[in-house]
């Protein structure tokens, strides 16, 4: 069974505008990246562009596994695909109002890669948690390699 071996959760609250997750080093555009049937994730060259338009604040957790996750049923929405990573270092992109917001660098150990990623998304509601945490969407994204 797979492991996970580091993990981080950005605990910047990401309003409304998330453009995506990038590798650090490398020049991306999230924009020009198409996006899967639904809208909603696709992949580039050092880009994941994540469409979250309708949320109004998000949190990002990143996992490092040594194989890959067991699924989690228990989540709104999953995506599954691969990635490549110049430098293996990510982090969320915000733009808003002409400016760009970074999240938190999580650091996948190795550059030059083929990962691959599986999204989890899950909207939380006033059913199940307290009302300051009403319209939030919480983005897992687990990255492996295929061996």
């Amino acid at each position: 069974m797979a492991n996970v071996i580091a993990e981080i959760l950005d605990r910047r609250e990401i309003s409304k505008y998330l453009s995506g997750v990038a590798d650090v080093e490398a020049e991306w555009e999230l924009d020009e990246i198409d996006t899967d049937a639904e809208g909603w994730i696709g992949t580039g060259d050092d880009g994941i562009a994540i469409n979250e338009n309708d949320s109004e604040r998000c949190l990002i957790k990143y996992e490092l596994w040594d194989g890959p996750p067991p699924p989690l049923a228990s989540w709104d929405r999953t995506w599954s695909g691969s990635v490549h990573l110049a430098s293996g270092k990510v982090h969320a992109v915000n733009e808003y109002s002409g400016n760009t917001f970074y999240g938190a660098e999580f650091n996948l150990g190795r550059g030059g890669t083929i990962w691959q990623l599986r999204i989890h998304r899950k909207s939380l509601s006033h059913e199940e948690f307290t009302p300051d945490l009403i319209s939030f969407t919480l983005l897992k994204l687990q990255f492996w390699l295929d061996h």
